[in-house]
């Protein structure tokens, strides 16, 4: 009956080691996942900076035609034509006048003034009459003047009681507060609702004004209404954002667009739903507005600039503008002409009109059409985080590199799909950016710990596979010196002697291209195969204790021939690519290592440089150890009369070059024939007559 088969130990504890490997990526890639969740927490610069550009793209990703507009916002623009026509900007009041009053006979809901009149208008004939006579005390007569053109403030006063005006004002946030001056501002009517019904906290969480640039008390006594038309860009530029809400002096007050379509709604009361985090949304009417935690909303653009119907102003003024054009409509009176235009960068355009925003404000609550980032939203970015962190551990760790990067490829592209269903069906913008970062990055870093890995195995493997050759090499060797009792230490002396020669033939610059690193390597463990051939040699012959005849001569030199051989059929099963380097010098030094410098050796007579330098190094090391060992045809030579002996041969037997390289490595020599002599008699003899 057959037996089951059995792992042994050894390979049991090699399949445990990806399971190591497994439990240790793991808790690497886990600490990594727990740094970006502590990171999205403490949102750096640079996450933010990439969650505004991804929310670019993914608006810019939405199709146009979802998003027209309500086309209740008109604008009236003073353009270039209105001051190529009328006069540079800003205009006599009574001139503004005549525009309201043109404007008012076409019925708009509202109008809002993306300007601010913060002085009294210089051009009045009163406020003239006393300029002259000040410089140049001339007193003007204005008694054919008409009442109406003496004071152009005054005019517009009476304009602006009569029409749904909503003026605009700037707030200054610098922390040094100054006075305000004689400023009326028109606070929000506003209930502030909370969950459990309690008062909210005396912190207030809106944007906390310190001054204002605001309107002359006339004009804020007659119009209507009043809002600020502060706009704060991102980090990076880009208007994303506005708040609809600020808090000036312990007061609520709106924002532009918001006072004039309060102003247009007559809204008597807006209610703000708070949270201990911020503000959560605004109801106006019946309609819910979303707001982050310091009240703005979250822009969404249309498009480029000029998405609504803009009207000149100079065509008011000249009745060109027919009713339809403008009746029941929200109004918003600014300017695109050069010099004087306020121009905001956006998710679409650069040179986006700041009085645009306002309409684009006003549209986007009348068409109920809002972007937000509730308050729940950071959980479920942190939990996508999490998951992408996890996900693409487990994929790394169990499955290949091709489907590894399908399968990522595919995850981040169902993140940003997600993200962008998202913000164009639910209107909810959930930023994909650190999910993103955290499948890409975990990928990155599991596949450099899965590499890093790997190469300490490759290297384990590479070191027991180099053990395992010098064992081979060894083995092979020793097949000679199991023919021949002599050569005894003879092996690991020549490849101890090699090294020492490569390593001083290096600093010629003749020899240093050639013995680099990696072939040196290699010529010390081929050394030991230079008369692998002896097993080739009849015993009578290469045991033979005397003289050997010609005809036995001959017989021994093919051990150069046997050696070339035997190799040479290993180097055919390992190819002739870099992976048989190796064999191809161990080749080289057994077919070579007789050769003589003058040509007369064997097997071939190669001259000169015609022999390989490997050859050529061995040579001289194989010699060095025949002359210093005792032979049963010779006694020992001393290491000086060895030295002596080769200075005599060189350019004969040995390279002239490899002869000098010997000479300044002799003591080592002697140090290696001491330390790896065959007998201690040898050993004792060399150091009783040590060189000098």
């Amino acid at each position: 009956m057959r037996q089951p088969l059995t792992i042994p130990a050894k390979s049991k504890t090699i399949l445990q080691k990806p399971e190591k490997g497994r439990t240790f990526i793991v808790i690497a890639s886990t600490l990594f996942t727990g740094i970006l969740v502590l990171l999205y927490l403490y949102q750096p610069v640079f996450f933010r900076f990439l969650d505004g550009k991804s929310y670019d793209t993914l608006l810019m990703a939405i199709p146009q035609d979802t998003a027209k507009t309500s086309e209740t916002p008109v604008i009236v623009d003073i353009d270039e034509k209105s001051l190529t026509k009328y006069g540079q900007w800003p205009w006599p009041r009574y001139r503004v006048a005549l525009l309201f009053e043109k404007l008012m006979e076409l019925e708009p809901a509202s109008i809002g003034l993306d300007t601010v009149l913060a002085e009294p208008d210089r051009t009045s004939f009163a406020v003239l009459q006393r300029e002259i006579y000040r410089d140049l005390k001339i007193n003007v007569p204005t008694e054919q003047v008409p009442k109406a053109l003496l004071d152009n403030d005054k005019t517009l006063s009476n304009t602006l009681s009569r029409g749904p005006f909503v003026l605009g004002y700037k707030f200054t946030f610098s922390e040094k507060k100054s006075p305000a001056g004689d400023c009326l501002l028109h606070p929000l009517n506003v209930a502030i609702i909370t969950d459990n019904g309690m008062p909210p906290s005396r912190k207030s969480l809106f944007f906390q004004a310190r001054n204002v640039v605001c309107n002359l008390r006339t004009f804020a006594e007659n119009a209507a209404s009043s809002g600020f038309f502060n706009v704060t860009p991102d980090m990076d530029g880009v208007l994303r954002r506005v708040p609809l809400i600020v808090e000036y002096n312990g007061k609520q007050y709106p924002s532009l667009a918001l006072a004039t379509l309060i102003q247009a709604k007559g809204t008597k009361q807006v209610f703000l739903k708070m949270a201990p985090e911020g503000v959560e949304h605004l109801r106006l009417n019946h309609t819910v507005v979303p707001l982050d935690g310091k009240g703005n909303l979250l822009i969404h653009y249309r498009g480029k600039g000029r998405t609504f119907e803009y009207l000149s102003a100079a065509d008011i003024l000249e009745g060109l503008v027919s009713k339809k054009q403008i009746q029941g409509h929200i109004v918003f009176l600014g300017t695109s002409a050069s010099g004087i235009a306020d121009f905001h960068a956006t998710p679409f355009d650069t040179v986006f009109p700041g009085v645009e925003v306002h309409a684009t404000v006003v549209d986007n609550i009348l068409k109920r059409d809002f972007f937000t980032r509730p308050n729940w939203i950071p959980g479920v970015e942190l939990m996508l985080v999490i998951a992408a962190g996890l996900f693409s551990t487990l994929l790394l760790i169990w499955t290949g590199a091709l489907w590894n990067l399908l399968f990522l490829c595919l995850g981040a592209l169902g993140l940003w799909k997600c993200s962008l269903w998202a913000l164009q069906g639910q209107g909810i913008f959930i930023s994909p950016v650190v999910p993103l970062i955290a499948l890409g990055s975990n990928f990155t870093l599991v596949t450099l710990l899965k590499y890093w890995r790997e190469e300490r195995e490759k290297k384990a493997r590479m070191k027991e596979l180099m053990l395992t050759q010098d064992f081979t090499i060894r083995c092979l060797a020793s097949l000679t010196e199991c023919r021949d009792s002599e050569t005894g230490g003879h092996i690991l002396r020549t490849q101890a002697y090699v090294a020492a020669i490569c390593l001083q033939l290096t600093t010629d610059p003749r020899y240093a291209e050639t013995l680099d690193s990696e072939t040196r390597e290699h010529l010390y463990k081929s050394a030991p195969l230079h008369d692998i051939g002896k097993v080739g040699v009849p015993d009578h012959i290469l045991l033979k204790p005397g003289k050997l005849t010609p005809e036995e001569f001959e017989e021994m030199k093919k051990h150069t021939t046997y050696g070339r051989d035997a190799i040479q059929r290993a180097e055919e099963k390992f190819g002739t690519g870099k992976s048989s380097e190796f064999l191809r010098l161990a080749k080289e030094i057994a077919y070579t290592h007789h050769e003589k410098w003058d040509g007369t050796g064997y097997p071939k007579k190669l001259k000169g440089e015609e022999i390989p330098l490997s050859g050529r190094i061995m040579a001289l090391a194989d010699v060095y150890d025949a002359l210093i060992c005792h032979r049963v045809y010779k006694p020992p030579f001393t290491h000086e009369e060895a030295v002596a002996l080769i200075i005599q041969l060189k350019g004969i037997l040995f390279d002239p070059g490899v002869v000098v390289a010997f000479l300044e490595v002799q003591e080592e020599f002697r140090k290696i024939s001491i330390d790896l002599a065959d007998h201690d008699e040898h050993r004792e003899a060399f150091e009783v007559n040590p060189a000098h």
